[in-house]
């Protein structure tokens, strides 16, 4: 991780999780799900000639990230870019989070500062602003929340691709399954309300440092895995592809060494998401090469973490 950076430090939420879960039949995790779409199960991609490809980045706080860091979203913009003419990110923020986005004074019983702005606020900045930073991720947003905002979303900013990862907010207290299946069912019913021929690409959400500590926590996090690559499979159609991948499973993701609090990516755990973002959109939709090999990503030292490498 650079240093000299300014880094806001989130709560790391610690401490049993009371499990609730529906009891789910045996055959439920079973459904199979083709590696990628064929040919025949869903249009070509039509990016050549377009002239504009438009990339809404949606989910929480590993997406909005924080005041001096990169994010994924840098990383990935700067892979795309020289490949994909007219690249658009787009979404209703372009800022990092500021300090009472990332721990509300409310939490410890103060106010919030009076005219504190709800969109992108001054006095926050990216670490290297040399990326298109138009996304939809808000810091501690949620599944239930983000599917009550996408239609208007989508319908605003017109995402040609809908890039998501988000869940772990979700999974911090009892959800059943049912519960978990039917937020994610509305999100893409609300995207596709908007927008009928949307592609939708969603990330499994990574493992984080609670998993470790909490059983149920870790339980609610492999059923939510499971579920986005069942209803993924099952949603998609061949003129609204909506597919799935395994992020921390293809990146060798280690929460030690990816992440500087046990949850949010350090330098090198943005790069790991953006080249499962890219190397996912360029076998699934065509849409610009895979990230290259090897990732750019010092080795770690031992006891430390990785980082970018210059």
């Amino acid at each position: 991780m650079a240093t000299g950076r300014r880094r806001i430090r989130p709560l790391v939420l610690t401490g049993a999780l009371t499990l609730v879960l529906a009891v789910v039949g045996a055959g439920l995790w079973l459904i199979n799900r083709p590696s990628s779409l064929s040919e025949e199960d869903t249009e070509a991609a039509p990016w050549e000639g377009r002239g504009q490809v438009r990339l809404m980045l949606a989910g929480d706080s590993m997406t909005h990230g924080a005041d001096g860091d990169r994010t994924w979203r840098y990383h990935l913009w700067n892979h795309l870019e020289p490949h994909v003419e007219g690249l658009d990110f787009v979404g209703p923020f372009s800022a990092p989070a500021t300090p009472e986005q990332i721990v509300p004074p409310e939490l410890f019983g103060n106010e919030p500062t009076p005219g504190a702005p709800e969109g992108d606020p001054e006095g926050v900045e990216y670490l290297d602003p040399d990326f298109d930073q138009d996304h939809n991720a808000r810091w501690g947003r949620t599944l239930a929340d983000a599917s009550t905002t996408i239609t208007r979303d989508v319908a605003v900013y017109r995402p040609d691709v809908l890039c998501v990862m988000i869940g772990i907010n979700d999974l911090l207290h009892p959800i059943t399954a049912e519960e978990m299946e039917g937020r994610l069912r509305a999100y893409v019913a609300g995207a596709r309300s908007a927008s009928p021929k949307i592609r939708i690409l969603f990330a499994e959400a990574p493992p984080t440092v609670i998993a470790d500590q909490d059983q149920g926590f870790a339980l609610r996090l492999y059923v939510y895995n499971e579920l986005v690559r069942e209803l993924s499979a099952e949603l998609s159609t061949p003129e609204s592809p909506v597919v799935s991948f395994d992020l921390a499973g293809a990146e060798k993701w280690d929460v030690e060494t990816d992440t500087y609090d046990g949850t949010h990516p350090d330098d090198s755990g943005e790069i790991k998401i953006a080249a499962g973002f890219a190397d996912a959109l360029s076998r699934e939709f065509g849409l610009g090469p895979g990230y290259p090999r090897p990732l750019p990503i010092a080795p770690a030292e031992a006891g430390g973490e990785g980082t970018a490498a210059p």
